[in-house]
């Protein structure tokens, strides 16, 4: 009963089919007893595979070049975003530590703009300044900073939030 969210590249190359767990009454992660998080290579039982992650979303990059890209850190959220705001392509890192220069280098030619979790935005502009020194023309948004949501909230929740109010 989990989800797989499959990193397919810009060239449409599978990469890894990442599993994770959610609960269907809230539509969070399940993290209690244990993070439930898997690959599909461990569960197929592939002892030789070479683990070479790529962006979730980014076979969608060459799908409208007009567009802006858009990165958060969790696949459920690029998924969220996509359906809810559709000026930019949204793509997930899947962690956060996983916004790095060789997952962003299929989109350096293009404007990024960044949307950490909550509390994560320090950390995250240091990066972008990084990568911007390298040729990338990213901007990171203080969106979720200056939200009211508890540390750790993504702009998933933020939707969320507005739904259940209005």
């Amino acid at each position: 009963n989990t989800t797989i969210f499959w990193q397919i590249d810009e060239k449409e190359r599978v990469h890894a089919g990442k599993l994770m767990l959610y609960d269907s009454t809230n539509g969070k992660r399940v993290k209690n007893p244990y993070p439930h998080i898997n690959w599909i290579h461990n569960v197929k039982g592939l002892k030789d595979f070479n683990l070479k992650q790529c962006l979730f979303g980014l076979h969608l990059v060459n799908t409208d070049y007009s567009k802006p890209i858009a990165i958060c850190e969790a696949e459920k959220t690029a998924i969220v975003m996509r359906l809810t705001i559709k000026d930019f392509i949204w793509l997930g890192t899947g962690n956060k530590n996983n916004l790095k220069l060789e997952l962003l280098k299929p989109i350096k030619h293009r404007e990024i703009v960044l949307y950490p979790d909550k509390t994560a935005f320090d950390e995250w502009s240091k990066k972008a300044n990084e990568l911007n020194k390298k040729g990338f023309k990213i901007a990171v948004s203080k969106m979720l900073e200056n939200s009211d949501l508890p540390k750790g909230s993504d702009l998933a929740d933020l939707i969320i939030n507005e739904m259940k109010v209005n």
